[in-house]
């Protein structure tokens, strides 16, 4: 299966920041990729084939950051082509926005229903035609300027609802400012969380599977939580749609 990772707190050296997917992934059998934000910008390292390159730059660069997401995939012959090496990133109002996700929907494909407007996927993967299909939606709210975080919380929220019924959707988000988190559920425990949240240290930690150490805490599936600074700012529980309700 494949990992998804994130850090927002302090600024620390990034060997530090991802401390905890160390932990929790050892190997880096599949592809790696980071997307280390710098205010508005993001350093984006992505290594399909598993090439040390992720490896390379976090041990060299001596870089810092207080934002990151990441992802590990599976394994793969041939590797995975750089299009479908996460995170991605899209620019929208000056900013860098960048998402991962675990997990294959199906249904994507119907323009009607998940509209991605000018936001065209570079690969084929369903993770980046979602991406498109979110921002999108986000950039009928970034007109003028950035909307508060409890708008862009209701929008996140919104997506993942609708991403649910297509299949497993554990996703991560950052605009440059705020980090969403959605924990659907685990490929192959449906009844485990999909995402784990760990507080303390000045930094909130996000890991698709939990440490064996106190302190992580399990997202009720659906939920979303927007994170800002190393604080939890918002949570929201899952959403259900008019067209999901029983009578």
């Amino acid at each position: 299966m494949s990992l998804l990772f994130a850090y927002s707190g302090v600024e620390a050296p990034l060997h530090q920041c991802l401390a905890d997917l160390a932990a929790v992934s050892p190997g880096t059998a599949g592809s790696w990729g980071l997307g280390c934000y710098d205010g508005a910008d993001a350093q984006l390292t992505r290594d399909p084939a598993a090439r040390g390159h992720v490896a390379g730059f976090v041990d060299q660069s001596g870089g810092v950051s207080a934002l990151l997401l990441s992802h590990k995939g599976e394994a793969r012959d041939p590797p995975a082509a750089l299009a479908n090496c996460q995170p991605f990133a899209r620019e929208l109002m000056g900013c860098v926005h960048l998402f991962a996700m675990q997990g294959d929907l199906q249904g994507l494909e119907d323009s009607r229903a998940y509209p991605t407007g000018v936001y065209t996927p570079i690969g084929d993967t369903a993770a980046e035609r979602a991406f498109c299909v979110l921002m999108s939606r986000m950039r009928a709210l970034w007109q003028d300027d950035k909307p508060l975080p409890e708008v862009r919380l209701a929008v996140v929220s919104d997506f993942a609802a609708r991403m649910r019924p297509l299949g497993l959707a554990n996703f991560i988000y950052a605009d440059s400012e705020l980090l969403f988190v959605h924990g659907h559920q685990q490929l192959d425990e449906p009844t485990r969380p999909g995402l784990f949240l760990a507080q303390g240290e000045g930094a909130v930690r996000v890991s698709g599977r939990a440490l064996d150490s106190a302190g992580w805490e399990g997202l009720e599936p659906g939920e979303v939580v927007a994170i800002k600074g190393g604080e939890v700012l918002d949570r929201c529980a899952p959403i259900k749609l008019w067209s999901q309700l029983r009578d």
